[in-house]
């Protein structure tokens, strides 16, 4: 049972997600943790076996003997309950991480092994490794606890020897038997704490973060899981939100294009942080407003498109060049270079925010309101500067028509909240101008960017920005994207050059956004029959990952809140418009969260 090397690589969509808003891990089916980062979610890894499968860190609880898997969250958790059914009878693993209120000697992770029926035997195998290594540290057996320096220790009631490296356990569980495993970063206690305790614990934590949901219609199961994804990637200590909890999942199987999603890209955080406002967890939003001021603190007030979880701006990318890559798509890296990047994308997307902050009834501070202002004085002065764009292609800069978009919002926003300023005003008339004139291409829709003969499918979000579009343009340009860029159900965010060798798979977040246009022109028809098959790509667990293959294979950094948010933000749209038809999905954001329906009350704000 120890030889682990033949385990071949898993699909993505076998993974489940836990987290306690610092760090987190990805449970195989199978019971492999194959990635881990306790401390904090940018961290070096303890378990890598994710990207790859010799040489990565791992650890596996599971049946010695054949079994069958089955396996949900706990209702209103990130508690991921695997059933495992065997020849011997059934026992169940609660695998969750242990959030900061059970104090800071806690442990990180635990592992909980119940049995329900017969006599199962088990096998756990420990195999950490310090960050991306390049050997293994010797492991030692003391006092019952597994322990390695600069490595987690690993408290059980189960007895492990050290064979071949590996830390094994092996064990039976019998009908009502409990056999816990605790992972501590520092001290440990003599003896393992109660588990059942610290499942509570952690069980009544997310169960009350889900009390304060406003949608209580069809799918709120659903939207819960999609909202428990975006919480779980929330980093508490600041407030910043990761766009996804791994490093270096491909967008193509053996391809290079593996990037570093463990960061906070501002624009990702604020749509997060709009959609669940909307569905009524608003608390979030306060602290991701102090870290945004903060960045504003260290420098003149441009945004770079991306922060590490503390704010850093430094994101040196490097290559682990000794890991071979999920499947065998390297290279694995460190950092993202994309934090070097001009997206003014990012200034609309803070505005937005802040104004729906405010219509809730939020009250702004002074150093908010100036932060607010001089992004606004950015987007004045340099909206008609090319810039990297929303997708960070590897190219010369271009004059983007969405960061046009964004950037009217950044003016638009700045005049509701702030009042007329004769700069703000003129530029922002002149981005309508530029975008519903000489930017339209020929044929009548709008390109890429100006003079582009391509589409993008980041256009497909102009009208819920509340921009003024010329809505026989955009209808237009929503034909031509399921024309070029759709498959069935599935959407490509550009088929374009990005200055990459290889592909892509299809855009999970732009296949709902182009629901979100079908609803906003009237098509509903054809946007629910989208919504439905789009929903039915969710993993067995409700997870969703960046791309999908037009095979349906889940491809990029896994889960993505780019792809959890949009499910939420489409599923609400379809609900306002049961309630209202195209009238009432117009205007802003703040302005479809304040109307109400049968099935969802407008959240509000009562902080001064």
């Amino acid at each position: 049972m120890t030889a682990f090397g033949d385990r071949p690589y898993q699909p993505i969509e076998a993974y489940a997600l836990i987290g306690n808003c610092e760090g987190c891990a990805l449970v195989a089916r199978d019971g492999g943790i194959d990635w881990a980062c306790l401390e904090r979610f940018d961290a070096d890894p303890t378990f890598s076996r994710l990207l790859d499968r010799t040489r990565g860190g791992y650890f596996t609880l599971q049946p010695a003997e054949r079994f069958e898997t089955a396996r949900q969250y706990v209702s209103r958790t990130n508690i991921l309950e695997t059933t495992f059914t065997t020849p011997s009878g059934l026992v169940t693993v609660h695998d969750f991480m242990v959030p900061r209120q059970a104090g800071v000697d806690r442990p990180r992770l635990v592992r909980l092994v119940t049995g329900v029926s017969g006599a199962v035997p088990m096998v756990a195998l420990y195999r950490p490794l310090d960050g991306f290594a390049e050997s293994f540290a010797d492991l030692m057996i003391t006092d019952g606890q597994v322990t390695a320096p600069d490595h987690p220790h690993l408290v059980s009631d189960a007895a492990f020897t050290v064979e071949d490296g590996i830390a094994v356990a092996r064990f039976t569980v019998e009908g009502g038997q409990d056999v816990g495993f605790a992972l501590y970063l520092h001290a440990t206690p003599a003896a393992l704490p109660k588990l059942r305790d610290l499942l509570q614990v952690t069980r009544r934590a997310w169960s009350l973060w889900t009390e304060d949901a406003a949608y209580r219609g069809p799918l709120a199961d659903e939207l819960i899981r999609s909202a428990l994804v975006l919480k779980a990637l929330t980093y508490e200590p600041t407030g910043a939100i990761v766009a996804a909890a791994t490093t270096s999942l491909p967008e193509e199987i053996g391809g290079i294009r593996n990037w570093d999603y463990r960061f906070c890209w501002i624009r990702d955080a604020c749509l997060s942080f709009y959609v669940l406002k909307k569905f009524g967890m608003i608390g979030e939003a306060e602290a991701f407003f102090g870290f945004v001021a903060d960045l504003a603190d260290r420098n003149t007030g441009a945004l770079a498109p991306l922060y590490s979880i503390a704010g850093e701006a430094d994101l040196t990318e490097r290559t682990i060049t000794h890991f071979e890559g999920w499947r065998g798509s390297a290279p694995v890296r460190h950092g993202n270079e994309a934090a070097e990047q001009h997206q003014s994308d990012a200034y609309g997307q803070v505005l937005d925010l802040i104004y729906l902050y405010e219509r809730l009834g939020g009250t702004l501070s002074g150093s908010m309101r100036a932060h607010g202002a001089k992004l606004a004085d950015f987007s004045a002065a340099y909206w008609n500067e090319p810039d990297a764009g929303l997708w960070e292609p590897r190219k010369p800069e271009q004059r983007y028509l969405h960061a046009a978009i964004m950037n009217w919002v950044a003016l638009d926003r700045a005049i509701r909240l702030f009042g007329e300023r004769p700069d703000w005003c003129r530029e922002r008339d002149r981005i309508v101008a530029c975008v519903n004139g000489k930017a339209v291409h020929a044929a009548g829709y709008y390109p890429q960017f100006i003079g582009s003969d391509d589409v993008d499918a980041a256009l497909l979000i102009a009208p819920m920005v509340g921009f003024p579009v010329d809505e026989a343009v955009f209808a237009r340009t929503v034909d031509e994207i399921i024309a070029r860029l759709g498959h069935d159900h599935l959407v490509y965010r550009y088929k374009t050059d990005d200055g990459l060798p290889g592909h892509e798979g299809t855009f999970v977040i732009c296949a709902f956004w182009l629901v979100d246009a079908l609803l906003w022109l009237g098509r509903d028809g054809e946007a629910r029959t989208r919504f439905e098959a789009l929903r039915a790509l969710q993993n067995d667990v409700g997870l969703y990952a960046e791309e999908v293959a037009e095979d349906g294979t889940f491809l990029g950094n896994f889960p993505q809140a780019f792809s959890h948010l949009a499910f939420i933000h489409s599923a609400l749209m379809l609900d306002l418009f049961d309630h209202g038809g195209r009238a009432a999905l117009k205007g802003t954001y703040a302005d479809r969260s304040l109307r109400e329906t049968a099935a969802r009350r407008a959240p509000s704000l009562t902080t001064a």
